[in-house]
C-alpha cells in the first residue's frame, strides 16, 4: 500500500472515530457535569417514564404531562410539591435538593404512578 493510500485511509478512520463518538449520556438525559442539566420524565398512561431518575445536584427534570388528568411530582423528603396541568410541562428546579436517594410520586394517582431520584454530588 503506497503512503498516499495510507494516510487516505488513516483519515477515512479517524472521520468515522468522530462521527461515531461523542458524549455517553445515556439513560435518562443526566447532565453528569456537576449541575446545570435536565433530565426528562413523562407522565403518560398514568405512570411515570421512566420510573428511576438520575440527575447531578443543581440540575432539573423537565416534566412533561401527556394525560388528560392533572399530574403532580412529590418528593417529600426533599420538599418537592408541583403540579402539572393536562398536556403541560414544567421545569423542576434541584438545586437545593441534597445528593441522596428519594421516593417520588404523583400525590393524585400513588399507586400507579411513583418512581426513584437520585441526586449526586
Amino acid at each position: 500500500m503506497s503512503i498516499k493510500r495510507l494516510l487516505v485511509a488513516l483519515a477515512i478512520i479517524a472521520m468515522v472515530g468522530a462521527a461515531c463518538g461523542g458524549d455517553d449520556d445515556s439513560g435518562n438525559g443526566g447532565s453528569g457535569n456537576g449541575g446545570g442539566g435536565a433530565v426528562t420524565l413523562t407522565a403518560s398512561e398514568f405512570k411515570f417514564d421512566p420510573e428511576s431518575l438520575s440527575a447531578a445536584a443543581g440540575d432539573s427534570i423537565e416534566y412533561s404531562n401527556e394525560d388528560d388528568a392533572e399530574h403532580n411530582f412529590t418528593v417529600e423528603d426533599a420538599g418537592l410539591d408541583e403540579d402539572v396541568e393536562p398536556g403541560s410541562s414544567i421545569t423542576i428546579d434541584l438545586a437545593d435538593v441534597e445528593p441522596g436517594t428519594y421516593d417520588f410520586f404523583c400525590e393524585y394517582h400513588p399507586d400507579s404512578m411513583q418512581g426513584t431520584l437520585e441526586v449526586t454530588g
